[in-house]
């Protein structure tokens, strides 16, 4: 970029970071998280019954116990 001082770049550069900076931190201040909310949900339904719809097949396979997301 000709013509354009260094100091203005190095100024565009500070106020572009404190700008992200800023929204960024009013993001993730609208966006708390719920201490009560589970870590890890149960698979197992409360009710103790799972209706089935008529496209889901069943299976003699072990159930799911635990699950892990990465």
């Amino acid at each position: 970029m000709r013509g354009v001082p260094a100091w203005a770049l190095k100024g565009g550069a500070v106020c572009l970071t404190v700008l992200a900076t800023w929204a960024s931190a009013g993001y993730i201040g609208g966006h708390v998280k719920d201490r009560s909310a589970p870590l890890r949900p149960s698979l197992h339904p409360e009710t103790g019954q799972v209706t089935l719809g008529p496209a889901v097949r069943t299976t003699t396979s072990a159930p799911v116990t635990e699950s892990n997301i990465s």
